[in-house]
């Protein structure tokens, strides 16, 4: 998927960990991926599916990123006991195509949950195992998940690495939208009856999100910002989002979408389809509606941090004068600080009517997000694959001492559809130049009179 900046890696199986702990083998091909069907009856865009080898089956999978734990069931399904055990076994990977292939992966002697994943995406489609973070978090883990399903010549698939050797300049130049995460959710694992379980380390990705912005064109008229206004003109609703890719759809809390939205939410579920999830038992009711467009944006979470949808304005106000400098454009005051304009956040924008579940802020979905971190920032909801269709990206789990998230958009998408912006480094010399938004190389840009 992306540029591997210091060589192609060789395709050998690659061998972690020790006699005493767990071992992963993988070959770092591309493993074709299943799609989930969707809530919406369109094509099957949904929560990614690979297969997993079962003595002589090969039941489908679930590949989760927003699960903390990995799970393949010891026994017959649906389980007459909902308490679950931990126990030391494999996961022997295989795509949905290579039903007599030799294995892709093998991830021996992990600790796995012996409970019975459900259905994703429909009643219909039943998994018999959860990969989830706790094992995906040793690695580098990149998707590509195309807009038209089923396509032989582009299959939706899974790649493993053991890192990310490009740094982010370097990404950036190739046109990536580079996005550093913290890790949540590292917590203690215990069962009803209040047995205590392995912990279960932190590996669930939260992003921060810019919802239903208006669009935007550089061909746009110009838009002002005073001193101190980065926040008064940025438009759009902030959110903070955790990325599942055993989910389909968008996902949202009910208290999300009123902010969103100004709506509040129809009884849930009444006649509407439910949301299955991986991280739930039981399916969801669920109320849907769909959401114009999603920003993902780099940024800093700390107090002097103007949050998603005032970063994402400011890069579009950036992007707008870069490309109008030459009739006149130049950086709004309050972009600049010191005499020198501010860099713009890399961002990854996705656009055309996204189907989004809204659940109750009380659902065990919302509740299992959040329990891990009940003093912070709460977590608004999940974003699935199929709003993620159309893109390719990689979980750089390994990156120190934070983790990244890279993305871009298929080649030749509309920008209304997909848009990938890398960071955009100011300038603060008359003889330094830079590519930024795919323009041509330029040089520094005047700054507007305050």
């Amino acid at each position: 998927m992306f540029v591997r900046l210091l060589g192609t890696l060789p395709l050998i199986f690659a061998l972690a960990g020790c006699s005493e702990g767990p071992v992963f083998e993988y070959d770092s091909r591309p493993i074709e991926l299943q799609r989930a069907p969707t809530a919406s009856g369109g094509p099957d865009l949904g929560a990614t599916l690979a297969k997993v080898a079962v003595g002589s089956d090969s039941p489908l999978l679930v590949i989760d990123t927003g699960s903390l734990l990995s799970s393949l069931s010891r026994g017959v399904c649906p389980s007459p006991t909902t308490e679950p055990t931990a126990y030391t076994g494999d996961i022997q990977l295989l795509g949905v195509s290579d039903t007599s292939a030799p294995l892709r992966a093998s991830f021996r002697g992990v600790t796995l949950f012996d409970l019975c994943a459900g259905a994703v995406g429909d009643a219909s489609t039943q998994v018999a195992a959860v990969l989830g973070g706790d094992i995906l978090l040793n690695f580098s883990v990149a998707f590509a998940l195309p807009r038209v399903p089923a396509q032989p010549a582009t299959p939706a698939t899974m790649t493993i690495y053991s890192n990310l050797p490009a740094s982010d300049s370097d990404l950036a130049a190739n046109g990536y939208a580079v996005m550093r995460f913290s890790l949540r959710g590292s917590t203690a694992a215990a069962t009803a009856s209040g047995n205590g379980l392995p912990g279960l380390p932190s590996s669930r990705v939260v992003l921060r999100v810019c919802a239903n912005p208006p669009a935007f064109s550089p061909d746009g008229p110009a838009q002002n910002c005073k001193t101190g206004e980065v926040e008064l003109q940025a438009s759009g609703t902030n959110l903070l989002l955790a990325l599942s890719t055993g989910h389909g759809p968008l996902v949202l809390s009910a208290s999300a979408w009123q902010r969103l939205s100004g709506q509040v939410p129809v009884p849930l579920g009444a006649g509407e389809p439910a949301l299955y999830s991986p991280l739930t038992t039981d399916p969801i009711p669920a109320h849907w509606v769909t959401v114009s467009r999603l920003a993902l944006v780099d940024g800093d979470s700390g107090d002097a941090w103007p949050g998603a949808c005032a970063e994402l304005a400011r890069g579009r106000r950036i992007e707008w004068t870069l490309a109008n400098q030459n009739n006149g454009g130049c950086f709004q005051p309050c972009d600049v600080s010191g005499g020198v304009a501010l860099p713009a956040a890399a961002y990854l924008e996705i656009g055309s009517d996204l189907p989004a579940a809204i659940v109750s802020d009380t659902s065990d979905l919302i509740s299992n997000i959040n329990e891990d971190f009940p003093s912070g920032a709460q977590v608004d909801g999940v974003i699935g694959a199929e709003t993620l269709a159309g893109t390719s990206f990689e979980i750089d789990y390994v990156s120190q001492p934070q983790g990244r998230w890279v993305a871009a958009c298929e080649p030749g998408t509309d920008r209304q559809t997909c848009w990938a912006a890398p960071r955009c480094y100011g300038l603060s010399g008359s003889g330094q130049t830079h590519i930024c938004f795919g323009l041509p190389r330029l040089g520094l840009a005047p700054n507007c009179p305050q």
